[in-house]
């Protein structure tokens, strides 16, 4: 048998590197490979023109050196290339590799490689263990660590500067010559403000830095002879430029930004093209003035009107976490430019590009290391595969450049990016963006970022920019969005008083924002759209209508999509119409919760294949709950191939044991866990769980079932919908609504008020289950028999359907009169009064509060929430199969906790009247012996401990676990 070296290993992974790495330089077993260290000897060695080299030192198992040999490597400068090592990765080869014939052969079909990559600041990827995977795998890694997130971050603060001093140079002009100002404003669709003062230099900035990657093609100067401090007119020079590289292609970049230079006077263009010369000589000095969207890394910090269109920014490791997942899915042979050729992927709602980009970036990847022809492939995908609209033209400028960036020297004809016509026109009529595609494949758009044709007037040559976009139903392979979340029934922060929050970007008067809400719903038939639901829930209905049977659909929302009744058109439309359904959520806290920038609340990725013909619907979800969001696009990567290769997968049903682990290297990152997913859009609990078996045991809960962790089996125990018991009483605004909805007026209690009301929370009166009325209600004149129907839903037990669980004790109260519930805490109404004492005793055990908190909307932290139509589907102890003798019990625990005060929820392990509580009603009420009630503490403590319930709010001290 042949006994391979480890020289001869490294010769042959070089050859399957050179080959799946064709842009790079790739040696082995080389030395005058390092400056001042001639006789050095590297295993392998990666250089690429615009990034930093990479060293990998490998090694046969157990291979104890490979990774000191790498760190020793680090810092070291490559021979003609002016860079030093970031990055090295140390490699094990598998023992079984010694003893191949072929060893090309045996390294391309060898899928247990073991690496790490080590970095000049000290860290390590992974932070313990080892990764382990294929040849092709390790080209992902060392395409994804030659651009070191350091430099970048560098070269995104250098060009922020710059762009800040443009924008001072603006801002100057808006008061001495505002016209001028004004009318760049307009080239960009938006207003006068400093926002757009500041993109208006990003756009320049972005234009010289991509010139600059020009020079040299195309008889293209370089800037350092257009615009030094020496030449005569910057502004001529530079416009010059523009224009003739206008006549090649290159018109999503230069065009805007050429009109924004054109309307400046000569001094303040000179001024502002000389200051950014010099930023774009710093980014490139960092090596990265091709960093994937390095404009836009900072460009959606400059979006205006973020608070009513709600375009949080993906983040650039979400935006490769997601492009992967929905690229995993998608049938498709890499090596076939053909094929890729012929894809149609759109971004309705593109923002700067961040994901169309990585979607690009991942299929060029895949094709790359399937010996494919970059270069050839780029006019292809620009011209005909690659769909992104948005309705700021700014933001499409940047995704053209992002997307044309990825081959500069290439040229192309028309690319199919749009700016869509948002708000009113000339002719009076009002346009609402990509939505108009709802119903309609064709739509006019406000700016043509592709194709300008021409047209001939008595002025001369003229650019026609507005032309009819078309985009086919049903013609899609792969629709990719991170849509506006913004609701029309916002009326809370930014938006407070607002009148149509979804459409009140730019300037919007209240008419306008009434005539699009109105189009809005001549657009919604036979949509997923809901008002409450917000705008985004409209974009997967138009993601849905564009894709063709087998297309995959990748989504960016908000978590309420998992359990909001508002949602649950979506998720009857996913059940029923898509496959392979997988829902990414995060666990952890603040902003650590969210897949976006900017934004505080819980977001999911959603990605699901659409049902071929006669194909079989998907049953059950793949369920993802990530530790934290991904740090760095190593992680995102290994992430997405972790998630996409695990094949068994731990159910809901399977008792609580926990999930599949998710793992990279040997640290935990998450846990998986398949669910049913029903036709008829049911909630999905099993999102932003930190532990999966409290999922499960909530599951078995709803299906009659008592599993606990650490008991092995089941105990029968009767539980129902809410809906099936009871039911909640009026709705809030039908009690107190402008007139002629609600008959009543809420003003303030009072010991003897005849019609009482429990409405708002307040803290200090909701540490006992028993709680006083905060408010009386007030017949209006002349709707007295239809208060009279109003107050005939009063009653005694009430549900929180807004609970702060780091603040507040009690899933439901109890009040001593009939009353009637407001927008907290609506009431419940059995048609058994004794159901009432229950109801409540059970709702603030920890069984109770885990079904809560199950069932519920988890977006905010440490706060879960309810609507009047999901509480109607919360599982509780069915109470109708209680006995006379069982009821009694219920009754004697509640009047035993009168006047026990009980701790916020979040540290119901560690409050001793809660332990009673479940003592009381687990051994008690339900007859069910010690072990049980330990293993209901138990779970107390597994419950207290999700991110989403203590929302990082800190443990008082003192406050140990009470058995």
């Amino acid at each position: 048998m042949p006994r391979q070296t480890e020289p001869s290993a490294n010769s042959a992974l070089g050859n399957i590197l050179t080959r799946m790495l064709p842009s790079c330089d790739v040696r082995s077993e080389n030395t005058r490979q390092i400056v001042d260290n001639p006789a050095l000897r590297l295993d392998i060695l990666i250089t690429e023109s615009g990034r930093s080299p990479v060293v990998i030192e490998a090694e046969f198992m157990p291979a104890y050196s490979a990774e000191p040999e790498a760190k020793s490597r680090l810092g070291l400068e490559v021979v003609g290339t002016a860079k030093h090592i970031d990055a090295a990765i140390a490699l094990r080869y598998p023992e079984r590799i010694t003893d191949a014939d072929d060893l090309n052969a045996a390294l391309e079909a060898e899928s247990g490689l073991s690496y790490c990559v080590c970095y000049k600041n000290g860290s390590r990827f992974p932070e313990s263990g080892w990764l382990e995977g294929s040849a092709e795998d390790l080209v992902d890694l060392i395409r994804l660590i030659s651009v070191p997130q350091q430099a970048v971050d560098e070269a995104v603060a250098t060009l922020e500067k710059g762009i800040d001093r443009a924008a001072a140079i603006l801002e100057q002009l808006a008061k001495s010559k505002p016209g001028i100002v004004t009318n760049i404003a307009q080239h960009m669709g938006l207003s006068k403000v400093l926002q757009t003062y500041r993109m208006a230099g990003a756009m320049v900035a972005n234009a010289m830095v991509f010139h600059e990657r020009l020079a040299g093609l195309h008889g293209v100067a370089p800037l350092s002879q257009i615009c030094s401090s020496s030449a005569r007119n910057p502004k001529e020079g530079m416009l010059e430029a523009w224009n003739a590289i206008l006549k090649v292609d290159y018109f999503p970049i230069f065009d805007i930004a050429r009109k924004i230079v054109n309307e400046l006077p000569a001094a303040e263009a000179a001024q502002m093209l000389t200051n950014l010369r010099s930023t774009v000589e710093d980014v490139i000095a960092t090596g990265m003035n091709h960093a994937q969207d390095l404009t836009g890394h900072i460009f959606q910090r400059l979006i205006a009107d973020r608070k009513y269109l709600a375009t949080f920014y993906t983040l650039p490791e979400t935006a490769a976490l997601l492009a992967r997942l929905a690229v995993a899915k998608m049938d498709v042979d890499w090596s076939d430019a053909d094929a890729i050729g012929n894809l149609k992927i759109g971004d309705f709602a593109c923002g700067t590009g961040a994901l169309i980009a990585a979607v690009y970036s991942r299929i060029r990847a895949l094709h790359e290391r399937a010996d494919g022809d970059l270069a050839a492939l780029h006019p292809t995908m620009m011209e005909e595969a690659l769909y992104g609209c948005d309705v700021l033209p700014s933001a499409v400028h940047i995704t053209g450049s992002t997307l044309s960036g990825a081959e500069p020297q290439v040229k192309f004809g028309k690319t199919q990016l749009y700016s869509l016509a948002y708000g009113r026109r000339d002719d009076g009529s009002v346009l609402i963006g990509s939505l108009e595609l709802l119903q309609s494949s064709s739509v006019m758009t406000l700016f043509n970022m592709s194709d300008p044709g021409t047209q001939v007037s008595s002025s001369g040559e003229e650019t026609a920019e507005q032309v009819r976009m078309n985009i086919q139903d049903g013609a899609f392979d792969l629709v990719i969005m991170n849509p506006p979340f913004t609701r029309n029934v916002t009326r809370e922060g930014a938006t407070a008083g607002t009148f149509a929050a979804a459409f009140a970007a730019f300037g919007a008067t209240k008419a306008d924002q009434k005539d699009m809400a109105k189009r809005m719903n001549i657009l919604k038939r036979d949509t997923v759209y809901h008002g409450s639901a917000g705008i985004a829930s409209a974009f997967v209905s138009l993601g849905d209508r564009k894709l063709k049977p087998g297309g995959v659909l990748a989504l960016v929302l908000p978590l309420t999509v998992a359990s909001g009744s508002s949602w649950q058109a979506a998720r009857k439309m996913l059940g029923k119409g898509y496959t392979d359904l997988s829902v990414l959520s995060i666990a952890s806290n603040s902003k650590e919760m969210s897949f976006s920038s900017d934004t505080a609340m819980a977001e999911c990725l959603i990605i699901a294949r659409k049902l071929r013909a006669e194909e079989r619907r998907g049953e059950r979800g793949k369920f993802v709950s990530l530790d934290h969001r991904p740090r760095g696009f190593p992680e995102s990567s290994e992430t997405a191939r972790e998630i996409s290769t695990l094949e068994s997968i731990r159910g809901i049903e399977d008792g609580p044991y926990g999930g599949s682990n998710l793992a990279v290297g040997s640290s935990k990152i998450g846990e998986v866990i398949a669910a049913p997913v029903s036709e008829s859009g049911e909630s999905w609990g099993s999102v932003r769980l930190m532990d999966a078996s409290l999922a499960q045991t909530a599951f078995a809960l709803s299906q009659s079932r008592l599993w606990l962790p650490g008991r092995p089996a089941a105990i029968d125990l009767d539980c129902a919908p809410l809906g099936n018991i009871g039911k909640l009483g009026t709705y809030h605004l039908d009690i107190d609504g402008p007139p002629p909805r609600g008959p009543f007026d809420k003003i303030s209690p009072s010991p003897t008020a005849t019609y009482p009301s429990l409405w708002n929370h307040n803290a200090k009166n909701e540490t006992r289950m028993i709680c006083e009325p905060d408010s009386q209600l007030q017949v209006r004149q002349g709707m007295e028999t239809k208060a009279a129907t109003v107050w005939a839903t009063a009653s005694r037990a009430h549900l929180n359907l807004d609970f702060r669980l780091n603040s507040q004790p009690l899933a439901a109260s109890f009040t001593e009169r009939e009353t009637v519930g407001g927008t907290a805490w609506p009431n419940v109404i059995f048609d058994d009064n004794r159901f009432d004492y229950a109801f409540t005793v059970w709702s603030n055990t920890t069984l109770g509060l885990l079904c809560f908190w199950w069932h519920s909307n988890r977006q905010q932290p440490g706060r879960v929430r309810l609507t009047a139509t999901s509480a109607e589907t919360l599982p509780v102890l069915d109470f109708r199969a209680l006995s006379d003798d069982q009821l009694a019990t219920a009754e004697r625990i509640f009047d035993d906790f009168r006047e026990r005060e009980l701790k916020p929820a979040y540290i119901a392990d560690a409050d001793p009247n809660r332990a009673l509580l479940d003592r009381r009603v687990v051994c008690d009420l339900l007859g069910l012996d010690e072990g049980v009630y330990s293993a209901v503490r138990r779970l107390s403590a597994k419950w207290c401990a999700e991110p989403s319930v203590h929302g990082g709010k800190r443990r008082p001290k003192g406050a140990a676990f009470v058995m």
